[in-house]
């Protein structure tokens, strides 16, 4: 038996298990069961025009009433009918209004509701 083999050995088992105990190196297919990151993300329908947000996965509605959020099955009727002209937005949160800020920076708010910006190409940029 040579002196090598069982220095060889150990040195195999090691890699072995330090390469089975690393991180994936890519992300899991679309229709792979969302973990991390993406099991936090939720759908929302954010009405610009009223400020409102809906969450069809839990069905519940979230509007501001009088400086605060409010959130159920269905809305007031102080609200009136339901609102239309929503835009689909994905916030890390389950309550939309913490993100309030940004979707409104983003989606616009009243009468003034855009889409989403996007960045412009600098035309003048020079090549070398």
């Amino acid at each position: 038996m040579n002196r090598c083999q069982p220095r060889t050995m150990l040195t195999l088992v090691m890699l072995t298990g330090t390469l089975l105990s690393m991180p994936a190196w890519c992300a899991p297919p679309p229709w792979a069961p969302a973990h991390g990151h993406r099991a936090k993300e939720r759908k929302y329908i954010y009405y610009p025009a009223r400020e409102i947000y809906f969450e069809p996965a839990r069905r519940l509605w979230f509007w501001l009433d009088g400086g605060s959020w409010q959130f159920g099955a269905r809305l007031p009727i102080s609200i009136g009918s339901k609102p239309s002209g929503g835009v689909s937005v994905l916030l890390a949160t389950d309550r939309p209004y913490e993100a309030h800020d940004y979707v409104v920076t983003y989606y616009g708010k009243g009468n003034k509701a855009h889409k989403p910006k996007k960045e412009k190409k600098d035309k003048h940029s020079k090549h070398d």
